[in-house]
């Protein structure tokens, strides 16, 4: 008798991505636009008084952005959503591991959030998000000495190649270029080397970007 095989994921599966302008959620519709992933958008408050609602809640417990829906799968972890959805929808922008930027991919898409998205943020609040009466101005220094040191180590690949791998444009590329937008809203961009912005340039010319950040 055969085996069973695994249900397909139908391609009309709605998928819903709420989203608010310039949260991570932007990563999500990026990546759609480039995959060419159908979605629906559905925005949201970026406010207290929204996100700690009961039906919020019930999507991301933490009350955060981003949040996708698809089918009944609930994910709202942005770089985990990115994994989940090239591998439901198979596209050029993941890397393989038998592809010889395997490694290299695998650092960098997880280098845009843990570890310069860590700094960024911390930035971000201690610099402009946060009340003047709860700003700490020694984590504020420390966070852009950080986010330069980050900046460092993307002019290595990206003082050789266009993007961050030797074989062009990536989801490693969505993860970072991401965190370069928040990285200007934070004011810790302005001492970003010739090369890292030379490449943000190059991201902002990108139909599918424009189209995100749009939205």
């Amino acid at each position: 008798m055969p085996s069973k095989m695994p249900p397909k994921m139908s391609s009309q599966m709605p998928l819903t991505i709420y989203h608010s302008a310039f949260a991570r959620s932007a990563r999500i519709l990026w990546l759609c636009e480039e995959a060419g992933i159908p979605y629906e958008v559905s925005l949201v408050e970026n406010t207290r008084a929204f996100l700690q609602t009961p039906d919020y809640l019930a999507l991301h417990p933490m009350g955060k952005i981003p949040v996708i829906t698809h089918g009944d799968t609930v994910l709202f972890e942005s770089l985990a959503i990115m994994e989940y959805l090239m591998a439901k929808h198979p596209n050029e922008l993941a890397r393989a591991p038998d592809h010889p930027d395997f490694a290299a991919y695998l650092q960098w898409f997880h280098f845009g959030e843990s570890t310069l998205g860590e700094y960024v943020t911390l930035a971000l609040g201690h610099k402009t998000l946060f009340p003047e009466k709860v700003r700490i101005p020694a984590i504020a220094d420390w966070a852009e000495r950080e986010v330069e040191k980050c900046y460092k180590a993307l002019e290595g690949p990206l003082s050789q190649h266009d993007f961050l791998l030797p074989s062009g444009f990536s989801a490693a590329d969505i993860s970072v270029g991401y965190m370069l937008l928040l990285a200007k809203f934070a004011k810790v961009f302005d001492s970003v080397p010739e090369a890292v912005r030379a490449y943000f340039d190059r991201i902002k010319t990108r139909p599918a970007w424009q189209v995100a950040t749009a939205k």
